[in-house]
């Protein structure tokens, strides 16, 4: 990864400047920095990377694996001028790494973007790319994905437990890595899945502290408790697996690895990819959840913990 982020960072510099760059059919400026490996991709190839995509002289990142899990693509050695990735890929072999340099101004014109917060005139999108592994069957890559989402939650669980005996916190680990330090456990009814639970939070980064909404809290503009049915998906999975240490009363801190929270993409500006979390809970109510008839054919979908209220500021 430090040498992907190196070659990012070559090639914002070289953006700017007059470089030896070469272009494809569509315009689309690109270099590649060629590995050890002979292998060349071909059609019907599925491509482990990492990546990064930013703007250039800005610090907003539009994507990246951030060197964790890494993303899988199909190559498609089609002759359409894509103006994007794909037209230099299909060029490179196994371990190969490339950059390619978009104008925005260009995809504007195509029809591919438009102008935004995000994209302004003059604004060039830089993608740099390390080529991991060629796959050759679907099989292969779930087995691959599966063991990288298991090095992920290991070194999530491990970042989590750092700071636990760094700050001589004293928390009980959940199956799936979510730790629970119970300020008091409560009195009353007990939290299990099926209930609805009604919780005060406020949730806050666990890498520099900074909280990102709460209900106690008047600046983030809800401060009514948070209702849930607890294993119904209408949270993140951290809430469902910390919230049963819980009693009717209880209190305690949530300390959620990404993957048990909102995972790879974040929930941005607020929430960072990979984040871990801090959830101070408090459980106001457990009751019966209440009927909720359901159309044919559809299922609850996974929801924001803050959606109900509407994410703070």
């Amino acid at each position: 990864m430090k040498q992907l982020l190196l070659i990012a960072g070559l090639a914002i510099i070289f953006a700017s400047c007059s470089t030896n760059y070469e272009k494809t059919p569509s315009g689309l400026a690109y270099k590649i920095y060629k590995g050890d490996e002979k292998r060349k991709l071909k059609a019907g190839d599925i491509v482990k990377i990492n990546g990064i995509i930013k703007i250039a002289g800005r610090d907003t990142v539009l994507f990246s694996t951030d060197g964790r899990i890494p993303e899988y693509l199909p190559v498609d050695t089609s002759s359409r001028q894509s103006h994007d990735f794909n037209e230099v890929l299909k060029l490179c072999s196994v371990g190969d790494s490339f950059v390619v340099i978009a104008q925005v101004d260009t995809l504007v014109k195509r029809g591919q973007a438009q102008y935004n917060e995000i994209f302004k005139r003059g604004d060039q999108i830089v993608t740099s790319i390390k080529i991991l592994k060629a796959i050759t069957s679907q099989e292969e890559q779930a087995t691959d994905q599966k063991a990288e989402m298991e090095k992920e939650k290991i070194r999530e669980i491990a970042e989590i437990e750092a700071h636990l005996k760094k700050n001589n916190i004293k928390a009980t680990k959940t199956e799936n890595g979510v730790f629970v330090e119970t300020l008091s456990p409560g009195t009353g009814e007990k939290v299990v899945v099926g209930k609805q639970v009604t919780v005060n939070y406020t949730g806050s980064l666990l890498k520099n502290g900074k909280t990102f909404d709460s209900t106690t809290d008047t600046a983030f503009h809800h401060v009514e408790p948070f209702s849930m049915m607890v294993g119904a998906g209408q949270a993140i999975r951290g809430w469902d697996e910390g919230l049963q240490a819980l009693s009717k009363g209880g209190k305690a801190n949530l300390y959620i690895p990404a993957l048990l929270g909102y995972g790879p993409p974040g929930a941005p500006p607020a929430i960072p990819p990979y984040a871990a979390l801090k959830f101070l809970v408090e459980v106001v109510n457990v009751a019966d959840a209440p009927a909720q008839p359901q159309m044919p054919g559809m299922q609850g979908q996974p929801q924001d913990p803050r959606s109900q209220q509407g994410q703070g500021n």
